[in-house]
């Protein structure tokens, strides 16, 4: 058999080419232009900024793989994508040709490289892994192909850009985990991780927010450079469509967020129409308090304007505020790249971070030992945020946890317990300690000043009650009694506690809920005795 041939491919490759597309996905992929070979010519031009490598056996194309043009050139990352293969191509040798020869042209450029592999494709991995790449995250339902699809992250072995770290917050145990693992993977020292104390910024603001066009946000943008607003969010990588990273003209969709006269914050995205996704690439903000506010309403767009499968950034991972929030609004940590953004000559990792609009599953899928023991790490995160979905739905509605997003929510809802109360059964008796605090998810619940007596209140389903005592531990002033067959959520002070202590702004703005609620409680008391005096008098 003949020796393995890799070059550069050039327009005249592109009918071979796009057999070659046809022998990786028949006739499924979604975007027709692939299969048009005047469209794959152009894609080869040097004027598209990509480069296209071929492997070939005595004149057949048996593999191909394309370097992705940057958003942001230069870029220390070779950024690997279009991967196709024949099926001879793993027995034949041109696959594991051509990639050995992309390692050689990347140690040369000193860049990092990253390849999305198919979670499916047990053979591509295997090339991977025996040419020394780590498997560092998965992305569950990434590409549309024509099906949902979930993709592998590959990252090649560590040189010298990786080595320096600076620490993780100890306030994000998931990134934690799956940095530990990357780290270990590529052999760099593990960081130390600090405890900051590291919160999310407020949701709930009184900020105004407006969309705009794209030129308005970079104007805007440029405008507040001189507050040197802190970097969170990696902007480099290439902006294309679906799995193909199709360029098309992008249409950056942006929020602006203002304080009176003045815009303090914007953050711009665009829609991916090819795998049905938002992507958020850019953000600034010079104060500590909006980039909550407009993240929150980027994910509400999402999926209220584009019904988009899911929503994803890349955040540094130096930017442990921006991260908080997200896991705040149910962003999961899906990939961890080290050292893939690089600013000024420094070099900062970066963490990939969905927000999954779709109910979530884990695929029967063709893994590695290597690929599944990540898979695992993230597969339990997804599974965490399922749990309890029916108490979430209840819980945002509830006045006491507004302004708090569903990875908060979340957190709450674990500490819940349901328990069913049959008609005339007591919940809980005047004198008894206030440990817990109940929400009624189904049924009624009468509130008695002494027993057999007419209630002073009547709690129905989706309200609160118990709050008070449950604040400060004092004895019950009232009797709590099911009036009919009632299904309960309950929560222990000690539990809540805890949780706040971990998550002292999550329990801020509850806390601030319940003062906001009790005053509303007794001006309306206020009124009714007022009115019952006048009433008296006359």
């Amino acid at each position: 058999m003949s020796v393995p041939q890799v070059r550069l491919a050039h327009p005249g490759d592109a009918g071979r080419i796009v057999e070659l597309v046809f022998s990786a996905f028949g006739g499924d992929y979604p975007t027709k232009e692939v299969y048009d070979a005047s469209w794959m010519a152009l894609q080869l031009e040097t004027a598209s900024g990509q480069e296209t490598w071929v492997a070939e056996v005595d004149g057949l194309i048996n593999a191909s793989v394309t370097f992705l043009k940057p958003a942001q050139p230069p870029n220390p990352v070779l950024n690997l994508g279009r991967n196709l293969f024949r099926p001879e191509s793993y027995s034949d040798g041109t696959a594991k040709a051509l990639l050995q020869a992309i390692n050689e042209m990347a140690m040369e450029r000193g860049q990092i490289v990253v390849a999305r592999v198919p979670a499916h494709d047990n053979k591509q991995q295997i090339l991977f892994e025996n040419l020394n790449y780590s498997c560092v995250g998965f992305q569950p339902f990434k590409h549309m192909l024509p099906n949902r699809t979930s993709t592998l992250f590959y990252v090649r072995e560590a040189n010298q850009v990786l080595l320096s770290r600076l620490p993780l917050s100890e306030s994000l145990p998931q990134i934690s985990e799956l940095a530990a693992m990357t780290f270990n993977r590529l052999k760099i020292s593990n960081p130390m991780t600090v405890r900051d104390g590291a919160v999310g910024y407020p949701i709930q603001t009184d900020l105004k927010v407006h969309e705009a066009s794209y030129e308005d946000y970079k104007l805007w943008r440029d405008h507040c450079q001189s507050a040197n607003p802190p970097v969170e969010i990696s902007a480099g990588y290439n902006l294309g469509l679906g799995m193909f990273r199709i360029e098309a003209p992008m249409s950056f969709q942006t929020v602006l967020g203002q304080v009176e006269s003045q815009i303090v914050a914007g953050i711009a995205y665009y829609f991916d129409e090819h795998d049905r996704c938002v992507r958020i690439v850019d953000g600034f903000s010079t104060d500590d308090v909006s980039m909550g506010t407009l993240l929150q309403q980027v994910t509400r767009i999402a999926q209220d304007q584009f019904s988009a499968v899911y929503v994803e950034v890349d955040a540094l991972a130096t930017a442990p505020r921006f991260l908080k929030t997200t896991e705040q609004l149910g962003f999961i940590p899906v990939t961890y790249l080290p050292a893939f953004s690089s600013q000024h000559g420094a070099h900062a990792d970066v963490v990939k971070m969905v927000k999954l609009n779709m109910p979530y599953a884990l695929e029967n899928l063709d893994l590695t030992a290597h690929a599944r023991s990540v898979v695992e790490i993230i597969d339990r995160n997804f599974q965490d945020q399922k749990i309890g979905v029916a108490i979430i739905n209840l819980l945002r509605t509830l006045p006491i946890f507004e302004g708090l997003g569903d990875g908060e929510l979340r957190k709450i809802a674990r500490l819940f317990s349901q328990k069913l109360f049959r008609a005339g059964e007591q919940i809980f008796k005047k004198g008894d300690s206030g440990e817990s605090a109940y929400v009624v998810m189904r049924g009624q619940v009468d509130i008695q000043l002494e027993e057999n007596t007419k209630p002073i209140a009547t709690v129905q389903a989706g309200k609160v009650f118990g709050e008070l005592a449950f604040l400060d531990g004092a004895p019950r002033n009232a009797h709590a009694i099911a009036v009919q067959p009632s299904i309960v959520l309950l929560i222990h002070r000690n539990a809540f506690n805890e949780l706040v202590q971990r998550e002292p702004h999550l329990g801020m703005v509850i806390m601030r809920n319940i003062a906001i609620d009790l005053s509303n409680k007794l001006r309306l008391s206020n009124t009714t005795i007022a009115s019952l005096r006048q009433a008296v008098k006359s």
